[in-house]
């Protein structure tokens, strides 16, 4: 299931749409229901209503002109919606944004015939390593989402619905949050048709910056690895992990001989601002407003723009002042160039 956010012109009167379409269809299935309360917890009653709007006009006429596009995948148990204020910022500012609600991963999915597909999980091979259990599953799952991006990517080639006329579909990125961001990088690997690549707090202990698959495919665009930073853990949260000192040393030896192994125009942006966290980059904390509001309405403005700073570099060719000269008014970011 896929929903597509693209420039238009607000038409005069107009007001803004559901925060999540179809949320009344999806409260009266129960494991769906289930699922949404999960996700939005006290919120869930206001968004079935309607009472929660966002800013995006069904139907509105697109601008003229021709646009990158950007595929978004969400996190784990998530949807795409969970993402509005990150995709409304994108569109915005120029970009057409093509969300994807990746079946295996979608908390639930309420397709047009009516039909609700709640979260499953795909059945995993009995192992004696529940850790290589683990890593084999997600790898898996994550070939799987890298597939759904580009069966995308070939639908919309194939031109079968008219908003193709206002995307240009040689500038196009992958972009994903969590398990999202691990999938793009996949699809990146797979498929030069994708010229820009963000992972979003994708990295994934212990595997790395993304997951080595045995066709050793390189990068052959620039990638954004954006990551909320992380202390080194105590041996009692390691004793907890079921890791060793040595085994996250090795992690991260290996993430960095990942990244540095990237394409060059690559960057890695370490977030240790207050408040940053891994839900920050989603709609979530916004919500609840259980947090701090201000932090985190500036962290997610702060994510935005480094996002759009890689995008428009990458599939606009303009300059990215705020990665490249980042050391200039910016605390708690740290950039760091790689690639070879």
């Amino acid at each position: 299931m896929i929903h597509i956010w693209y420039p238009a012109r607000r038409p005069s009167g107009s007001q803004g749409s559901a925060y999540l379409p179809g949320a009344k269809k999806l409260d009266e299935d129960a494991a769906a229901r289930s699922a949404m309360l999960q996700e939005f917890e006290s919120r869930w009653p206001s968004i079935v209503s309607g009472s929660v709007q966002s800013h995006a006009i069904p139907g509105a006429p697109a601008m003229h002109g021709v646009f990158p596009v950007v595929l978004f995948s969400h996190g784990l148990m998530s949807i795409t919606f969970c993402y509005t204020a990150q995709i409304e910022d994108l569109v915005s500012h120029g970009y057409v944004v093509v969300a994807i609600d990746h079946p295996n991963a979608a908390a639930a999915i309420l397709f047009p015939d009516g039909h609700v597909r709640p979260f499953r999980h795909l059945p995993s091979a009995p192992s004696k390593d529940p850790l290589q259990a683990m890593i084999a599953s997600a790898s898996a799952e994550v070939q799987i989402g890298a597939e759904d991006v580009r069966f995308v990517l070939d639908s919309l080639t194939e031109q079968k619905i008219p908003l193709t006329k206002v995307m240009d579909l040689k500038r196009v990125a992958a972009v994903g949050h969590s398990y999202g961001g691990t999938l793009a990088t996949r699809a990146c690997q797979l498929d030069p048709r994708i010229k820009a690549c963000i992972s979003e707090d994708g990295a994934v202990n212990p595997v790395g910056a993304f997951i080595d698959y045995p066709d050793k495919l390189p990068f052959t665009q620039p990638f954004l690895l954006i990551e909320i930073e992380r202390r080194s853990p105590t041996d009692e949260e390691l004793s907890h992990m079921k890791e060793s000192r040595a085994q996250w040393e090795a992690y991260l030896t290996h993430k960095r001989l990942q990244l540095e192994s990237c394409k060059t125009g690559s960057y890695d942006v370490v977030l240790s601002r207050p408040g940053m966290r891994h839900a920050s980059f989603g709609d979530e904390l916004l919500r609840s407003g259980a947090s701090n509001p201000a932090y985190d309405a500036d962290n997610l403005a702060l994510i935005e723009r480094i996002d759009r700073s890689f995008l428009d570099k990458s599939l606009k060719h303009t300059t990215a002042p705020l990665l490249d000269h980042s050391s200039e008014g910016l605390s708690g970011v740290t950039v760091e160039h790689i690639g070879k």
